[in-house]
């Protein structure tokens, strides 16, 4: 038995007496022995102590309470959120009909004229109220869309999401917390699954607007497209034409000029066709982005429809395990009755315990007592004995020493040999399991090669000719054969490892080994001296399995950690990602938005264009009929104009006295020189006239009429007047 401290003599702290008993008395009379210290000493637990547990008790009820109370608001939660995905189909089916009764064709007639043409007074009264019913319906339509408009708008707002703490996990009930953990994680889900289904939806939304507002801009451009075709092909028609003729025209000479005008026209028709033909491209591209747009929002309404079906199917699991939890709960709440009802039994039954075990403290007290008398008495004995032998031992000291150097270089070359001899035991076994593998893989390639199997799938194609399909099996055949050979020197390497590491086995394990060991310790001494190094290499060895042992516990907290930031990394990365995939969303928003900004100002631009086109054609339209009405007053004082020189002539003759036949020849030949001058000078500047002008001109050339030039000598009377008006018409005419 061991001394123990006197009554008068407390240790410092009842967790060191703790460390001393165990350290001093191992086994499993330790926990007997501190009670009854303890009960002896009537030591109580510090104060501080008994304040951490305290502590930790009442953070372990706060625990239950913060578990409790996060699985009932992950219920509600999951309550409210199916609520709202019935309320959001109930909406959709209400916002599909009002949309349905918007399209229709009642909404669309117009009422108002309807009324002021009516005159009965009682139905102007009931066509007035059907048209404040369609006021009404629009009206609706138009909250409704501003409504949903606010409520993505509200959606879409970053919320505050509550971080669960890690010591929630540290519950004294760990199915309730991982239930809480899972019902807030699923629901954590199901609100970014919502988020980016409103933003889905709103972009998806947008981009139908901006289709509605391109169907328009699309029938326009289909027609516009169809006239710039048919243009084309007018111009084109018209360009050969022109080509043909000019080709023609290139081998008369008189021509020359209307060559040069057709030529004119010919360029303006190619550039007008190039012009037509960028149009066609640049309606053709807006007509593309229409077809990429109804592509993006089919891809949408499918991403919209695969989210939806992913939130239905995770409210189900949400309802699923909330109702395995509900059940759980039961069960549980019917096993704590029943628990109660045994604690009441086992704390009866612990009061006896207690009697019982006061019995036993006071006897083991006295018990204690008589153990530490006979503890004094066997120490005086062990010192007696103790001298006794030191002097015994002196005398053998001297023989000791040579013997232990002896006894430990024998015992280490020992244990050396058995060590390698069982390394090459566990050496000799790998070795012969892998020469078995090795004969059974060489056995099933010589079965393939005997049986003369086809090549392998990757090898067979359809489109292999005969020629081809034989070289394919030669090959693998020479494939296979190699691989045989491998493997056969392979075994052939293991098979002499394998002789050779069992003659070493045989050499070392051989008959006379064992008793040639034994008879190296003869005595008592050497015996001693063997058990001793024996001992030390024990300890030796525990000291080096339990440094492993921490070291692998420290290595495996840091893989545990390591993990542990690996999962944090993962979580985080997938919170970059959504938020990314949110972002990428707000982008095409807002590209979408910008496009719908784009079409509404290329819808103004070409109404404007038209209304600019209009205008002109109209002022057109009135400078043409202003020019024919010109042409028209013209053509009236062309005639009074050649009456009046008729007339003249006639005055002129009637006037003048009759010739000789020689001045009549004279005068006859002087009119014709004045009128071929007279000609010639209207022949030249006719053709600067006619290229002036902006029509097509006729193909045959113009012959103008003889006009008379009559001198101012021969104009006298009452028609001199009326002949210089007529001149000067005609000059304004040809202007």
């Amino acid at each position: 038995m061991w001394d123990l401290p006197g009554p008068g003599i407390e240790p410092a702290s009842p967790a060191l007496a703790g460390i001393f008993l165990t350290t001093v008395l191992p086994g499993k009379s330790t926990s007997i022995f501190l009670i009854c210290y303890f009960l002896c000493l009537s030591v109580e637990p510090s104060e501080n102590l008994q304040s951490l547990m305290e502590k930790n008790q009442s953070l372990v009820e706060e625990n239950e309470k913060l578990s409790r109370g996060l699985s009932e608001a992950a219920g509600q939660t999951a309550q409210m959120l199916e609520r709202i995905i019935l309320t959001e189909q109930a909406n959709e089916k209400m916002n599909a009909k009002l949309e349905e009764l918007r399209k229709h064709a009642a909404c669309k007639v117009d009422l108002q004229k309807l009324v002021e043409t009516l005159e009965d007074q009682e139905l102007k009264e009931n066509v007035e109220v059907i048209r404040n019913l369609q006021q009404v319906i629009t009206q609706l339509s138009d909250e409704t869309v501003a409504c949903m408009a606010a409520a993505i708008d509200t959606a879409v707002e970053p919320e505050a999401q509550v971080e669960i703490s890690p010591g929630s996990s540290r519950s004294s009930d760990a199915f309730t917390t991982q239930h809480a953990l899972r019902q807030a994680q699923m629901s954590k889900e199901l609100v970014e699954l919502n988020k980016a289904l409103a933003l889905k939806e709103a972009l998806a939304k947008k981009m139908t607007q901006n289709d509605s507002q391109l169907q328009p801009i699309e029938f326009q451009y289909q027609d516009n497209i169809k006239n710039l075709e048919l243009e084309v092909i007018n111009l084109q028609k018209e360009k050969e034409e022109l080509v043909l003729e000019l080709q023609t025209t290139k081998k008369d000479v008189n021509q020359a000029k209307l060559s040069e005008r057709r030529r004119k026209r010919l360029q303006e028709l190619e550039g007008q066709i190039a012009d037509l033909k960028k149009k066609l491209n640049e309606q053709s591209k807006l007509l593309k982005l229409k077809e990429s747009t109804e592509h993006t929002v089919s891809k949408l309404n499918q991403e919209i429809r695969v989210m939806k079906n992913q939130r239905v199917q995770l409210m189900r699991q949400m309802k699923e395990d909330a109702e395995r939890f509900r059940q759980w709960k039961q069960q549980k709440d019917k096993e704590v009755i029943q628990l109660k009802e045994r604690d009441r039994k086992r704390q009866y039954e612990l009061l006896k315990l207690e009697r019982s075990f006061q019995k036993q403290s006071n006897v083991l007290r006295r018990k204690t007592e008589e153990a530490a008398a006979a503890n004094k008495r066997l120490k005086d004995a062990l010192q007696k004995q103790r001298e006794v032998t030191e002097k015994r031992k002196e005398t053998q000291s001297r023989g000791m020493e040579g013997t232990t150097a002896r006894v430990k270089s024998w015992l280490g070359n020992e244990i050396e040999v058995m060590v390698s001899t069982e390394e090459a035991k566990r050496h000799l076994n790998d070795l012969l399991e892998d020469r078995k593998i090795l004969a059974q893989d060489v056995a099933q390639l010589k079965e393939k090669v005997e049986s003369g199997e086809n090549p392998p799938p990757k090898l067979r194609r359809r489109t292999f000719s005969l020629a081809e399909l034989r070289g394919q099996v030669s090959e693998s055949e020479d494939s296979i054969t190699k691989q045989i050979e491998s493997l056969e020197t392979e075994m052939e390497l293991r098979s002499a490892q394998i002789a050779d590491l069992q003659q070493k086995l045989l050499d070392a394990e051989s008959e006379d080994r064992p008793k040639h060991r034994w008879e190296n310790i003869a005595t008592v001494l050497e015996a001693k001296c063997a058990l001793k190094y024996l001992i030390g290499e024990l300890v030796s060895s525990k000291i080096q399995v339990s440094e492993l042992e921490s070291s692998l516990k420290q290595n495996k907290a840091s893989c545990a950690d390591m993990q542990k930031m690996l999962f944090e990394e993962r979580n985080h990365f997938a919170e970059i990602e959504t938020e990314l995939q949110a972002e990428l969303v707000r982008v095409e928003q807002q590209h979408q938005e910008k496009v719908l900004y784009l079409l509404s100002q290329l819808q103004q631009s070409q109404m404007a264009e038209k209304q600019l086109e209009e205008s002109v054609s109209e002022k057109e339209q009135q400078l043409l009929s202003i020019l024919k009405c010109q042409d028209e007053e013209l053509e009236k004082m062309q005639e009074v104009c050649e009456q009046n020189q008729q007339l003249l002539r006639e005055n002129k003759i009637m006037k003048q006295p009759k010739p000789s036949r020689f001045k009549e020849k004279f005068l006859e030949q002087s009119m014709d020189i004045e009128d071929i001058k007279y000609c010639s000078e209207y022949s030249v500047n006719e053709p600067e006239d006619s290229d002036g002008d902006g029509g097509d001109g006729d193909d045959e050339e113009w012959k103008p009429t003889k006009l008379v030039k009559v001198s101012k000598k021969n104009i006298q009377g009452v028609g001199g007047s009326s002949s210089l008006s007529g001149v000067l018409i005609i000059s304004l005419h040809r202007q």
